[in-house]
């Protein structure tokens, strides 16, 4: 995992001051449309990779959710918040390991996952969702984009953003499109605060 390791980035990865900053950058606003035009059914299977203090289950009817993350803070908030015996945490990396234990899912969500991996860790990552993915399963990813003529104030963020690994739409969909046949791609420019965001849903 490619990701800037210092004490700011450390700071701002506590669950606390992570959902402040989402609030400020409009990041929880947007993910929570993302969820509210694809989620409406209950009852479904949810795997969330990288799920963070798992604030997305704000948004979400009753479902069956698992969710995995490597901040010890936040699944230990997430527990907290979130006490239901559908919902399980695990402060693990997913790996090949973990997808022996798991059902087969409906959504699997990668907000903010893919610009922390490099393209082997990609196409690892990938690979184990396909095999836990149901037959109408979707996959939904969102993450910072560079772009051409791109806001400065966005590009500076974006630059600075804690995984090292943001791509341009080419390079995003060449690494989809190794694993997925269908692939709704979404690029937006968020005028307050500037930044740009890349989304798709993805089925095999």
């Amino acid at each position: 995992m490619a990701q800037r390791k210092n004490i700011f980035h450390n700071f701002i990865n506590n669950p606390f001051v992570y959902k402040i900053i989402q609030k400020i950058m409009s990041g929880t606003s947007f993910r929570r449309k993302i969820i509210k035009n694809h989620i409406r059914k209950k009852n479904l299977k949810i795997l969330d990779i990288g799920c963070g203090p798992a604030e997305i289950l704000d948004y979400i009817q009753d479902c069956e959710y698992y969710g995995y993350d490597i901040d010890k803070r936040s699944i230990e908030y997430a527990k907290k918040k979130y006490f239901n015996k559908r919902y399980r945490f695990f402060c693990k990396i997913f790996n090949k390991k973990e997808i022996s234990k798991l059902p087969k899912f409906d959504y699997i969500i990668l907000f903010g996952i893919l610009h922390h991996l490099n393209n082997d860790e990609v196409n690892s990552i990938l690979n184990l969702c396909k095999k836990i993915m149901k037959k109408n399963c979707k996959i939904l990813t969102e993450d910072p984009i560079l772009i051409k003529n791109q806001n400065t104030i966005a590009k500076f963020l974006i630059q600075k953003d804690r995984g090292m690994n943001v791509r341009n739409k080419k390079e995003y969909l060449f690494l989809l499109k190794n694993h997925f046949k269908i692939i709704n791609y979404k690029i937006v420019s968020q005028l307050f605060i500037p930044y740009t965001w890349f989304t798709t849903v993805c089925k095999k």
